[in-house]
Protein backbone atom coordinates (compact mmCIF):
# COMPACT_ATOMS: atom_id res chain seq x y z
CA UNK A 1 0.00 0.00 0.00
CA UNK A 2 1.83 3.11 -1.11
CA UNK A 3 0.66 6.36 0.38
CA UNK A 4 0.37 9.23 -1.97
CA UNK A 5 2.49 12.10 -0.71
CA UNK A 6 3.17 15.37 -2.50
CA UNK A 7 5.33 18.30 -1.51
CA UNK A 8 3.77 21.19 -3.36
CA UNK A 9 5.17 24.61 -4.11
CA UNK A 10 2.35 26.99 -4.76
CA UNK A 11 1.92 30.72 -5.02
CA UNK A 12 -1.22 32.19 -3.63
CA UNK A 13 -2.82 35.54 -4.45
CA UNK A 14 -5.97 37.13 -3.03
CA UNK A 15 -8.37 39.19 -5.15
CA UNK A 16 -11.36 41.46 -4.67
CA UNK A 17 -14.59 39.65 -5.71
CA UNK A 18 -15.60 42.56 -7.97
CA UNK A 19 -12.53 41.80 -10.13
CA UNK A 20 -13.96 38.39 -11.05
CA UNK A 21 -14.58 39.06 -14.75
CA UNK A 22 -11.18 40.73 -15.27
CA UNK A 23 -9.45 37.84 -13.49
CA UNK A 24 -11.12 35.19 -15.64
CA UNK A 25 -10.18 37.13 -18.76
CA UNK A 26 -6.55 37.40 -17.65
CA UNK A 27 -6.43 33.67 -16.83
CA UNK A 28 -7.65 32.81 -20.35
CA UNK A 29 -5.01 35.13 -21.83
CA UNK A 30 -2.16 33.69 -19.80
CA UNK A 31 -3.28 30.08 -20.29
CA UNK A 32 -2.94 30.57 -24.10
CA UNK A 33 -5.55 27.99 -25.06
CA UNK A 34 -4.73 25.39 -22.40
CA UNK A 35 -7.96 23.55 -21.58
CA UNK A 36 -10.19 25.09 -18.93
CA UNK A 37 -11.82 22.77 -16.35
CA UNK A 38 -14.57 24.00 -14.05
CA UNK A 39 -15.87 22.06 -11.07
CA UNK A 40 -17.54 22.55 -7.70
CA UNK A 41 -15.63 21.74 -4.53
CA UNK A 42 -17.23 21.45 -1.11
CA UNK A 43 -14.85 21.05 1.81
CA UNK A 44 -15.62 20.44 5.45
CA UNK A 45 -12.83 21.04 7.99
CA UNK A 46 -12.70 19.01 11.19
CA UNK A 47 -10.98 19.29 14.54
CA UNK A 48 -11.77 18.71 18.20
CA UNK A 49 -13.48 21.42 20.21
CA UNK A 50 -10.19 22.41 21.80
CA UNK A 51 -8.35 22.24 18.43
CA UNK A 52 -5.94 19.41 19.19
CA UNK A 53 -5.08 18.94 15.47
CA UNK A 54 -4.38 22.62 15.16
CA UNK A 55 -1.97 22.34 18.11
CA UNK A 56 0.08 19.93 15.99
CA UNK A 57 -0.25 22.40 13.09
CA UNK A 58 -2.34 19.91 11.12
CA UNK A 59 -5.43 20.44 9.00
CA UNK A 60 -8.04 17.77 8.28
CA UNK A 61 -10.68 18.13 5.60
CA UNK A 62 -13.15 16.11 3.61
CA UNK A 63 -13.52 17.26 0.03
CA UNK A 64 -16.52 16.37 -2.06
CA UNK A 65 -16.40 16.66 -5.84
CA UNK A 66 -19.53 15.25 -7.44
CA UNK A 67 -20.00 11.80 -5.83
CA UNK A 68 -16.31 11.50 -5.00
CA UNK A 69 -15.26 11.91 -1.31
CA UNK A 70 -11.66 12.23 -0.19
CA UNK A 71 -10.14 13.00 3.20
CA UNK A 72 -6.85 14.88 3.37
CA UNK A 73 -4.51 15.66 6.23
CA UNK A 74 -1.96 18.47 5.84
CA UNK A 75 1.00 18.37 8.20
CA UNK A 76 3.13 21.26 9.47
CA UNK A 77 4.92 23.20 6.73
CA UNK A 78 6.17 26.70 5.90
CA UNK A 79 4.98 29.82 4.06
CA UNK A 80 7.25 32.31 2.38
CA UNK A 81 6.58 35.32 0.18
CA UNK A 82 3.26 33.82 -0.90
CA UNK A 83 4.88 30.40 -1.42
CA UNK A 84 3.28 27.57 0.56
CA UNK A 85 4.96 24.21 1.26
CA UNK A 86 3.49 21.43 3.39
CA UNK A 87 3.24 17.65 3.03
CA UNK A 88 -0.26 16.21 2.59
CA UNK A 89 -1.80 12.71 2.56
CA UNK A 90 -5.07 11.67 0.91
CA UNK A 91 -7.54 8.78 1.26
CA UNK A 92 -10.72 8.05 -0.67
CA UNK A 93 -13.64 7.46 1.74
CA UNK A 94 -17.18 6.14 1.40
CA UNK A 95 -19.06 8.61 3.59
CA UNK A 96 -18.59 12.20 4.77
CA UNK A 97 -17.23 11.23 8.20
CA UNK A 98 -13.49 11.59 8.87
CA UNK A 99 -11.46 8.56 9.95
CA UNK A 100 -7.84 9.21 10.96
CA UNK A 101 -7.06 5.49 11.26
CA UNK A 102 -7.20 5.19 7.45
CA UNK A 103 -3.92 7.09 7.08
CA UNK A 104 -0.58 5.25 7.38
CA UNK A 105 0.60 5.07 10.99
CA UNK A 106 4.10 6.40 10.29
CA UNK A 107 2.97 9.93 9.38
CA UNK A 108 2.00 10.86 12.95
CA UNK A 109 4.37 12.41 15.52
CA UNK A 110 5.39 10.02 18.32
CA UNK A 111 3.22 11.57 21.02
CA UNK A 112 0.11 11.92 18.81
CA UNK A 113 -3.08 10.80 20.69
CA UNK A 114 -4.76 9.39 17.56
CA UNK A 115 -7.76 7.66 19.12
CA UNK A 116 -8.61 10.44 21.59
CA UNK A 117 -8.66 12.94 18.76
CA UNK A 118 -10.62 10.66 16.43
CA UNK A 119 -13.39 10.28 19.06
CA UNK A 120 -13.83 14.05 19.46
CA UNK A 121 -13.71 15.23 15.83
CA UNK A 122 -16.41 17.63 14.66
CA UNK A 123 -16.95 20.03 11.76
CA UNK A 124 -15.57 23.53 12.48
CA UNK A 125 -16.29 25.30 9.17
CA UNK A 126 -16.66 24.65 5.47
CA UNK A 127 -15.43 26.19 2.24
CA UNK A 128 -17.64 25.87 -0.83
CA UNK A 129 -16.28 27.18 -4.11
CA UNK A 130 -16.08 26.83 -7.87
CA UNK A 131 -12.62 25.99 -9.12
CA UNK A 132 -11.40 27.07 -12.55
CA UNK A 133 -8.27 25.20 -13.59
CA UNK A 134 -5.83 25.55 -16.48
CA UNK A 135 -2.74 23.37 -16.99
CA UNK A 136 -0.10 25.40 -18.77
CA UNK A 137 2.78 23.40 -20.31
CA UNK A 138 6.12 24.90 -19.30
CA UNK A 139 9.47 23.42 -20.34
CA UNK A 140 9.47 19.79 -19.21
CA UNK A 141 6.74 20.37 -16.70
CA UNK A 142 3.50 22.13 -16.06
CA UNK A 143 2.16 25.13 -14.19
CA UNK A 144 -1.31 24.62 -12.81
CA UNK A 145 -3.24 27.88 -12.69
CA UNK A 146 -6.29 27.81 -10.44
CA UNK A 147 -8.93 30.44 -9.76
CA UNK A 148 -11.28 29.74 -6.83
CA UNK A 149 -14.47 31.69 -6.12
CA UNK A 150 -17.04 30.98 -3.44
CA UNK A 151 -17.33 31.37 0.32
CA UNK A 152 -16.20 30.25 3.74
CA UNK A 153 -19.06 29.32 6.08
CA UNK A 154 -18.79 28.97 9.86
CA UNK A 155 -22.16 28.70 11.62
CA UNK A 156 -23.91 31.96 10.64
CA UNK A 157 -20.74 33.74 9.45
CA UNK A 158 -19.75 33.99 5.80
CA UNK A 159 -16.75 35.39 3.95
CA UNK A 160 -16.01 35.46 0.21
CA UNK A 161 -13.28 33.37 -1.42
CA UNK A 162 -11.65 34.89 -4.48
CA UNK A 163 -8.09 33.76 -5.07
CA UNK A 164 -5.50 32.52 -7.53
CA UNK A 165 -3.12 29.65 -6.91
CA UNK A 166 -0.20 28.74 -9.13
CA UNK A 167 1.26 25.30 -8.55
CA UNK A 168 4.59 24.37 -10.09
CA UNK A 169 4.82 20.77 -11.29
CA UNK A 170 8.32 19.99 -12.51
CA UNK A 171 8.54 23.37 -14.21
CA UNK A 172 10.74 26.38 -13.58
CA UNK A 173 9.53 28.40 -10.59
CA UNK A 174 10.67 31.64 -12.27
CA UNK A 175 7.92 31.17 -14.88
CA UNK A 176 5.28 30.87 -12.15
CA UNK A 177 6.56 34.04 -10.48
CA UNK A 178 6.34 35.81 -13.81
CA UNK A 179 2.68 34.80 -14.23
CA UNK A 180 1.85 35.76 -10.65
CA UNK A 181 3.37 39.18 -11.19
CA UNK A 182 0.82 39.82 -13.97
CA UNK A 183 -2.05 39.31 -11.54
CA UNK A 184 -0.54 41.84 -9.14
CA UNK A 185 -0.01 44.52 -11.78
CA UNK A 186 -3.20 44.00 -13.80
CA UNK A 187 -5.98 42.99 -11.41
CA UNK A 188 -4.64 44.25 -8.06
CA UNK A 189 -3.94 40.84 -6.60
CA UNK A 190 -2.38 40.77 -3.11
CA UNK A 191 0.14 38.27 -1.82
CA UNK A 192 -1.81 35.74 0.25
CA UNK A 193 -0.46 34.63 3.59
CA UNK A 194 -3.52 32.97 5.08
CA UNK A 195 -4.82 29.70 3.69
CA UNK A 196 -8.58 29.17 3.30
CA UNK A 197 -8.36 26.98 6.39
CA UNK A 198 -6.62 29.65 8.49
CA UNK A 199 -9.35 32.10 7.45
CA UNK A 200 -11.98 29.50 8.35
CA UNK A 201 -10.62 29.13 11.89
CA UNK A 202 -10.66 32.91 12.25
CA UNK A 203 -14.24 33.11 10.97
CA UNK A 204 -15.32 30.33 13.34
CA UNK A 205 -13.80 32.33 16.22
CA UNK A 206 -11.39 29.46 16.88
CA UNK A 207 -8.25 31.54 16.42
CA UNK A 208 -7.19 35.16 16.57
CA UNK A 209 -4.71 37.04 14.49
CA UNK A 210 -2.47 39.08 16.77
CA UNK A 211 0.21 41.43 15.46
CA UNK A 212 3.80 40.50 16.30
CA UNK A 213 5.10 43.37 18.38
CA UNK A 214 8.77 42.56 18.72
CA UNK A 215 11.30 40.57 16.77
CA UNK A 216 13.19 37.52 18.02
CA UNK A 217 16.73 36.51 17.22
CA UNK A 218 16.81 34.51 13.99
CA UNK A 219 17.86 30.97 14.89
CA UNK A 220 21.05 30.62 12.85
CA UNK A 221 23.40 27.66 12.40
CA UNK A 222 27.05 28.47 13.08
CA UNK A 223 28.35 26.13 10.37
CA UNK A 224 26.28 27.75 7.58
CA UNK A 225 27.72 30.07 4.97
CA UNK A 226 26.81 33.76 4.85
CA UNK A 227 24.32 33.21 2.02
CA UNK A 228 22.29 30.67 3.99
CA UNK A 229 22.37 32.89 7.06
CA UNK A 230 21.29 36.07 5.28
CA UNK A 231 18.48 34.41 3.32
CA UNK A 232 17.26 32.80 6.54
CA UNK A 233 17.20 36.24 8.17
CA UNK A 234 15.38 37.71 5.17
CA UNK A 235 12.84 34.89 5.33
CA UNK A 236 12.21 35.69 8.99
CA UNK A 237 11.87 39.42 8.29
CA UNK A 238 9.41 38.73 5.47
CA UNK A 239 7.28 36.34 7.51
CA UNK A 240 7.19 38.94 10.26
CA UNK A 241 6.10 41.62 7.78
CA UNK A 242 3.54 39.36 6.07
CA UNK A 243 1.98 38.24 9.32
CA UNK A 244 1.43 41.85 10.36
CA UNK A 245 0.20 42.70 6.88
CA UNK A 246 -2.43 39.95 7.23
CA UNK A 247 -3.40 41.46 10.62
CA UNK A 248 -3.78 44.87 8.98
CA UNK A 249 -6.07 43.47 6.30
CA UNK A 250 -8.17 41.58 8.83
CA UNK A 251 -8.42 44.38 11.40
CA UNK A 252 -6.48 47.63 10.83
CA UNK A 253 -4.76 48.81 14.02
CA UNK A 254 -1.64 50.71 15.03
CA UNK A 255 0.08 47.55 16.38
CA UNK A 256 -0.16 45.93 12.94
CA UNK A 257 1.39 49.04 11.35
CA UNK A 258 4.19 48.99 13.94
CA UNK A 259 4.80 45.32 13.09
CA UNK A 260 4.83 46.03 9.36
CA UNK A 261 7.32 48.86 9.99
CA UNK A 262 9.61 46.55 11.99
CA UNK A 263 9.37 43.86 9.32
CA UNK A 264 10.27 46.36 6.59
CA UNK A 265 13.19 47.76 8.61
CA UNK A 266 14.49 44.29 9.33
CA UNK A 267 14.19 43.34 5.64
CA UNK A 268 16.07 46.48 4.71
CA UNK A 269 18.93 45.71 7.12
CA UNK A 270 19.31 42.22 5.61
CA UNK A 271 19.18 43.55 2.04
CA UNK A 272 21.92 46.03 2.91
CA UNK A 273 24.09 43.09 3.96
CA UNK A 274 23.31 41.21 0.73
CA UNK A 275 24.25 44.33 -1.23
CA UNK A 276 27.76 44.10 0.28
CA UNK A 277 28.08 40.84 -1.66
CA UNK A 278 27.04 42.45 -4.94
CA UNK A 279 23.57 40.91 -4.95
CA UNK A 280 21.52 43.46 -6.86
CA UNK A 281 18.90 44.61 -4.39
CA UNK A 282 19.22 48.39 -4.70
CA UNK A 283 15.71 48.77 -6.17
CA UNK A 284 14.22 46.85 -3.28
CA UNK A 285 16.07 48.95 -0.71
CA UNK A 286 14.81 52.10 -2.40
CA UNK A 287 11.22 50.86 -2.37
CA UNK A 288 11.46 49.92 1.30
CA UNK A 289 12.78 53.39 2.14
CA UNK A 290 9.85 54.95 0.28
CA UNK A 291 7.43 52.79 2.26
CA UNK A 292 9.07 53.74 5.54
CA UNK A 293 8.48 57.35 4.48
CA UNK A 294 4.73 56.64 4.47
CA UNK A 295 5.01 55.08 7.92
CA UNK A 296 6.80 58.03 9.50
CA UNK A 297 3.69 59.16 11.43
CA UNK A 298 4.17 56.16 13.69
CA UNK A 299 7.07 57.73 15.63
CA UNK A 300 4.90 60.79 16.33
CA UNK A 301 2.10 58.51 17.51
CA UNK A 302 4.51 56.57 19.76
CA UNK A 303 5.94 59.80 21.18
CA UNK A 304 2.49 61.09 22.13
CA UNK A 305 1.64 57.67 23.48
CA UNK A 306 4.70 57.79 25.72
CA UNK A 307 3.23 60.94 27.31
CA UNK A 308 -0.24 59.59 28.03
CA UNK A 309 0.42 55.87 28.57
CA UNK A 310 -0.95 54.94 31.97
CA UNK A 311 2.21 53.12 33.00
CA UNK A 312 4.42 55.95 31.70
CA UNK A 313 6.41 58.53 33.64
CA UNK A 314 4.32 61.55 32.56
CA UNK A 315 0.73 60.35 32.76
CA UNK A 316 -0.03 61.38 36.32
CA UNK A 317 1.37 64.90 36.06
CA UNK A 318 -0.30 65.53 32.70
CA UNK A 319 -3.65 64.17 33.85
CA UNK A 320 -3.83 67.11 36.31
CA UNK A 321 -3.71 69.55 33.39
CA UNK A 322 -6.96 68.62 31.70
CA UNK A 323 -6.59 71.03 28.83
CA UNK A 324 -3.07 69.93 27.92
CA UNK A 325 -3.87 66.25 28.40
CA UNK A 326 -6.87 66.46 26.08
CA UNK A 327 -4.87 68.39 23.52
CA UNK A 328 -2.23 65.62 23.47
CA UNK A 329 -4.94 62.97 23.23
CA UNK A 330 -6.46 64.77 20.26
CA UNK A 331 -3.04 65.18 18.60
CA UNK A 332 -2.49 61.47 19.00
CA UNK A 333 -5.80 60.63 17.33
CA UNK A 334 -4.89 62.98 14.48
CA UNK A 335 -1.50 61.31 14.13
CA UNK A 336 -3.02 57.93 13.28
CA UNK A 337 -3.17 57.32 9.54
CA UNK A 338 -4.44 53.77 9.23
CA UNK A 339 -6.33 54.57 6.05
CA UNK A 340 -3.06 55.68 4.46
CA UNK A 341 -1.32 52.41 5.36
CA UNK A 342 -4.26 50.25 4.27
CA UNK A 343 -4.15 52.03 0.90
CA UNK A 344 -0.38 51.69 0.73
CA UNK A 345 -0.66 47.94 1.32
CA UNK A 346 -3.01 47.63 -1.64
CA UNK A 347 -0.62 49.34 -4.03
CA UNK A 348 1.19 47.40 -6.76
CA UNK A 349 4.66 48.46 -5.67
CA UNK A 350 4.05 47.33 -2.09
CA UNK A 351 2.65 43.96 -3.16
CA UNK A 352 5.36 43.48 -5.78
CA UNK A 353 8.06 44.19 -3.23
CA UNK A 354 6.66 41.60 -0.80
CA UNK A 355 6.34 39.19 -3.67
CA UNK A 356 9.76 39.76 -5.20
CA UNK A 357 11.50 39.46 -1.85
CA UNK A 358 9.72 36.12 -1.46
CA UNK A 359 11.06 35.15 -4.86
CA UNK A 360 14.56 36.21 -3.79
CA UNK A 361 14.32 33.91 -0.74
CA UNK A 362 13.07 31.04 -2.90
CA UNK A 363 15.83 31.39 -5.48
CA UNK A 364 18.63 32.55 -3.18
CA UNK A 365 21.05 33.90 -5.79
CA UNK A 366 24.59 33.31 -4.54
CA UNK A 367 28.04 34.52 -5.54
CA UNK A 368 31.19 32.61 -4.71
CA UNK A 369 31.92 34.92 -1.81
CA UNK A 370 28.51 34.34 -0.21
CA UNK A 371 29.10 30.60 -0.32
CA UNK A 372 32.71 30.55 0.78
CA UNK A 373 32.51 32.77 3.85
CA UNK A 374 31.41 31.01 7.07
CA UNK A 375 28.49 32.85 8.66
CA UNK A 376 29.99 33.14 12.13
CA UNK A 377 33.32 34.50 10.92
CA UNK A 378 31.49 37.09 8.81
CA UNK A 379 29.15 38.00 11.69
CA UNK A 380 32.09 38.74 14.00
CA UNK A 381 33.66 41.06 11.44
CA UNK A 382 30.37 42.70 10.46
CA UNK A 383 29.19 43.34 14.02
CA UNK A 384 32.56 44.83 14.85
CA UNK A 385 32.59 47.25 11.89
CA UNK A 386 28.99 48.20 12.48
CA UNK A 387 29.51 48.76 16.19
CA UNK A 388 32.48 51.04 15.56
CA UNK A 389 30.22 53.20 13.39
CA UNK A 390 27.55 53.32 16.08
CA UNK A 391 29.80 53.76 19.08
CA UNK A 392 32.04 56.45 17.57
CA UNK A 393 29.69 59.47 17.94
CA UNK A 394 28.69 58.30 21.43
CA UNK A 395 32.31 57.91 22.49
CA UNK A 396 33.62 61.12 20.95
CA UNK A 397 31.31 63.65 22.61
CA UNK A 398 32.03 64.97 26.11
CA UNK A 399 28.35 65.51 26.71
CA UNK A 400 25.50 65.02 24.29
CA UNK A 401 22.55 67.32 23.62
CA UNK A 402 19.11 66.06 22.58
CA UNK A 403 19.71 66.82 18.87
CA UNK A 404 22.90 64.77 18.85
CA UNK A 405 21.08 61.81 20.34
CA UNK A 406 18.21 62.09 17.86
CA UNK A 407 20.65 62.16 14.97
CA UNK A 408 22.07 58.79 16.03
CA UNK A 409 18.67 57.07 16.27
CA UNK A 410 18.44 55.50 12.75
CA UNK A 411 21.97 54.11 12.94
CA UNK A 412 21.43 52.68 16.41
CA UNK A 413 18.13 51.14 15.38
CA UNK A 414 19.52 49.31 12.36
CA UNK A 415 22.53 48.18 14.36
CA UNK A 416 20.31 46.54 16.97
CA UNK A 417 18.36 44.93 14.13
CA UNK A 418 21.54 43.54 12.60
CA UNK A 419 21.98 41.95 16.04
CA UNK A 420 18.62 40.16 15.62
CA UNK A 421 19.86 38.67 12.33
CA UNK A 422 23.08 37.08 13.62
CA UNK A 423 23.07 37.49 17.41
CA UNK A 424 21.84 33.94 18.03
CA UNK A 425 25.29 32.63 17.03
CA UNK A 426 26.78 33.97 20.26
CA UNK A 427 26.43 33.43 23.99
CA UNK A 428 23.02 34.59 25.14
CA UNK A 429 24.10 36.06 28.46
CA UNK A 430 26.97 38.06 26.96
CA UNK A 431 24.66 39.25 24.22
CA UNK A 432 21.87 40.40 26.54
CA UNK A 433 24.34 42.17 28.80
CA UNK A 434 25.93 43.99 25.88
CA UNK A 435 22.64 45.02 24.29
CA UNK A 436 20.86 46.14 27.48
CA UNK A 437 22.37 49.66 27.81
CA UNK A 438 22.07 50.22 24.04
CA UNK A 439 18.38 49.27 24.21
CA UNK A 440 17.98 51.63 27.16
CA UNK A 441 19.50 54.36 25.03
CA UNK A 442 17.15 53.57 22.18
CA UNK A 443 14.18 53.94 24.54
CA UNK A 444 15.66 57.11 26.01
CA UNK A 445 16.15 58.69 22.59
CA UNK A 446 12.54 57.94 21.71
CA UNK A 447 11.57 59.61 24.96
CA UNK A 448 13.48 62.75 23.92
CA UNK A 449 11.17 62.79 20.94
CA UNK A 450 8.17 62.51 23.26
CA UNK A 451 9.36 65.47 25.35
CA UNK A 452 9.89 67.52 22.19
CA UNK A 453 6.26 66.83 21.29
CA UNK A 454 5.26 67.77 24.84
CA UNK A 455 6.97 71.11 24.44
CA UNK A 456 5.04 71.80 21.22
CA UNK A 457 1.79 70.76 22.88
CA UNK A 458 2.38 73.10 25.84
CA UNK A 459 3.00 75.99 23.46
CA UNK A 460 -0.14 75.12 21.48
CA UNK A 461 -2.47 75.16 24.49
CA UNK A 462 -3.07 78.70 25.65
CA UNK A 463 -2.91 78.04 29.34
CA UNK A 464 -2.20 80.41 32.19
CA UNK A 465 0.38 77.88 33.38
CA UNK A 466 2.40 77.81 30.15
CA UNK A 467 5.61 79.02 31.80
CA UNK A 468 5.33 76.61 34.70
CA UNK A 469 4.63 73.71 32.34
CA UNK A 470 7.56 74.63 30.10
CA UNK A 471 9.96 74.66 33.00
CA UNK A 472 8.51 71.32 34.17
CA UNK A 473 9.19 69.95 30.68
CA UNK A 474 12.79 71.20 30.91
CA UNK A 475 13.31 69.49 34.24
CA UNK A 476 11.98 66.25 32.75
CA UNK A 477 14.32 66.59 29.79
CA UNK A 478 17.33 67.26 32.03
CA UNK A 479 16.66 64.20 34.15
CA UNK A 480 16.17 62.10 31.01
CA UNK A 481 19.51 63.34 29.65
CA UNK A 482 21.11 62.45 32.95
CA UNK A 483 19.77 58.88 32.70
CA UNK A 484 20.85 58.68 29.06
CA UNK A 485 24.33 59.81 30.03
CA UNK A 486 24.55 56.87 32.46
CA UNK A 487 23.36 54.42 29.78
CA UNK A 488 25.83 55.90 27.33
CA UNK A 489 28.81 55.45 29.69
CA UNK A 490 27.70 51.92 30.47
CA UNK A 491 27.13 51.10 26.77
CA UNK A 492 30.59 52.23 25.64
CA UNK A 493 32.22 50.18 28.39
CA UNK A 494 30.47 46.89 27.46
CA UNK A 495 32.62 44.01 26.33
CA UNK A 496 31.34 43.11 22.82
CA UNK A 497 29.67 39.69 22.82
CA UNK A 498 31.13 38.63 19.45
CA UNK A 499 34.77 38.62 20.53
CA UNK A 500 35.80 35.00 20.15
Amino acid sequence: MSHQHSQEIELKLILEPQQRAAVLQLCEQLAKGAEHDIFELNNAYFDTDDLRLREYDMGLRIRQRGEHLEQTIKLAGQVLGGMHQRPEYNRVIAQAVPDLTLFEEDIWPDDFPLFDIQRELKEIFRTNFTRHRWRIPQGDGMIELVFDEGEIIAAEHRQPICEIELEVQGADTAAAYKLARRFITRVNARVGTLSKAARGYLLAGKSVLEPYTHADFVSQQGQDDVGQGLYRALTYALQYWQHNDACLTQQPCVQAVAGITDGIRLSKVVLQQLALFEIDVSDHILRLEQMLGHLGWLSRFDGLNELIAEDGAYHRALKQNTKLYEHILEQQQHAVQLELVVNLSKRDDYQLTLFELGELCAQQPRHEQLMQTPLKQWAVQRLRDDWQLVAEPFTRAEEMRPEQYLKQLPQLQSSLQLGYCVGALFDQQDREQFRAPWLDMLRGIREILALKLLREAIKDTDDINTERLLSWQEVQLESLLYALERSRRSAIKQEPYWIL
